[in-house]
């Protein structure tokens, strides 16, 4: 079949920053692109909103640093972004103890809350004497092999004991990557440190070698004016190159027909030698109708459906007493906590540039729903409660002076088909990008999606990549 009987050789199913990064380093090449995006926006889980008129994420806020992949996209793109790292107030957690919850500042030297150094008294404050014993002889027992690797939970238990895992891994596990630690495996969400601890045959020794000396929260950087201009920037670039970005167009089905594909939309199929889907888990998984069944389970679904999704609540309160930023950047909050939220962000404390932009005695803190399903963190005085509880500082209903929040319905990563289904889907020109397939975080997403794109450039019969 020649080109012209093509529609495209690309086309994207999603627009988030996969996809985009994709459509824009294939249209640079001068493939003929066509990005398909169900929502009437561009970034997926990278999402803007306003309050009082002042624009701020209300989506993901910052990417992790272990790779360069956001600040290389950028600067290969030639977006005009400037990249900034937290202010140094650090983060806390409230984690629960033998006599209730209490609030505590992260320890430094931790990587998803596995320690270099158990015994130090950042460490001992929240684990206790006898749960940081029990975590520093993990390096006594046998090498750690990377065969046949339990849930982090698991892991953790094992090799560290219970405390670690209730009070640092599974809370952190549960803020940042929205899954209990036993739904999860740590190779999957931290690929350097897993590698770093088979070859040492310790997590502490793994944790020693990719942990710093920086706060707590450190790792991470932003994007000044907030991360949603990475998609909007990407987006322009990407249509500068020629690529063709449809929103409000969500993908139908996408069906192989022998040399070709065709993306079925409600505007009518769309053909293409290459298909990428760059969805949420929930979404790509129905799309290539690898659930088992035929037709729909409402209750089924809903439930599903509400088990992938997260809730975010963005409230502007008035304040002096928040002026010295009581919980530096923000609270971790452990399962046993009796709070509606599972993080808190304070976000003017964690971000400089949005300091400078809020009224004097103005913040703004994001909250991260324990239960996007669950009632709470509605109102202002829901808010007011949530905030005052995790920030020890009392706040009244009517200081809270606006709420705004977001839900994100196919938000919770995860496989949505197996290695053996990848490789056949991707011998016949369908490949997966997204976090459903690389990992949760930009710093996962951006590099797998860019390699995608490359090996689609270095032939044009390539069909697969891992």
């Amino acid at each position: 079949m020649s080109s012209a009987d093509l529609d495209a050789d690309l086309v994207i199913v999603g627009a988030g920053i996969a996809g985009l990064a994709i459509a824009h380093d294939a249209a640079r090449a001068g493939q003929r692109v066509m990005v398909l995006e169900a929502a009437d926006r561009v970034g997926g889980l990278v999402r803007r909103a306003e309050v009082c008129g002042i624009p701020f994420d209300i989506g993901a806020e910052s990417f992790a640093t272990r790779t360069s992949g956001v600040a290389d996209l950028i600067a290969d793109a030639g977006l005009p972004l400037t990249l900034v790292a937290p202010a140094p107030g650090g983060a806390h957690l409230v984690t629960t103890g033998e006599t209730g919850s209490f609030p505590a500042p992260l320890p430094r030297r931790t990587v998803l809350g596995i320690p270099a150094d158990p015994l130090a008294a950042d460490v001992v404050r929240i684990l206790g004497p006898d749960g940081s014993a029990r975590a520093a002889a993990e390096r006594m027992l046998p090498p750690l092999r990377a065969a046949d690797e339990p849930s982090l939970a698991a892991l953790i238990t094992e090799r560290c004991g219970p405390v670690l895992l209730a009070r640092l891994v599974d809370p952190l596990c549960r803020s940042i990557y929205s899954q209990p630690a036993d739904a999860v495996r740590l190779s999957r969400l931290h690929p350097v440190l897993w590698r770093e601890a088979v070859e040492r045959g310790s997590l502490l020794a793994g944790a020693v070698a990719c942990a710093t000396d920086d706060r707590a929260g450190a790792a991470v950087g932003g994007i000044v004016g907030g991360m949603w201009r990475l998609a909007a920037e990407l987006a322009s670039a990407a249509a500068a190159r020629g690529a063709r970005i449809r929103t409000g167009a969500p993908a139908l089905a996408v069906n192989p027909h022998g040399d070709r594909i065709a993306v079925d939309t409600a505007d009518g199929p769309v053909r293409a030698a290459r298909v990428v889907v760059a969805t949420g888990t929930s979404a790509a998984r129905a799309l290539l109708d690898q659930t088992g069944r035929r037709g729909s389970d409402s209750e089924t679904d809903a439930d599903a459906a509400g088990a992938l999704a997260v809730r975010v609540v963005a409230a502007l309160v008035a304040g002096a007493a928040f002026d010295d930023d009581p919980v530096g950047s923000g609270v971790i909050v452990a399962p046993g906590v009796p709070s509606a939220a599972k993080a808190l962000t304070h976000a003017n404390a964690k971000w400089p540039w949005l300091a400078d932009t809020l009224p004097a005695g103005r913040h703004l803190f994001r909250l991260s729903a324990r239960d996007a399903r669950a009632p709470g963190l509605e109102t202002p005085a829901d808010l007011a409660h949530e905030i005052a509880l995790l920030t020890g500082i009392p706040l009244d209903a009517a200081d809270v002076l606006a709420v705004t929040s977001a839900v994100y319905a196919d938000a919770v990563a995860g496989a949505p088909v197996d290695d053996r289904r990848r490789r056949e889907l991707a011998g016949s020109g369908i490949h997966l990008a997204g976090a459903a397939v690389a990992g949760t975080g930009l710093a996962s997403v951006v590099p797998h999606a860019r390699a995608l794109a490359a090996s689609f450039s270095s032939t044009s019969h390539s069909r697969s990549i891992a």
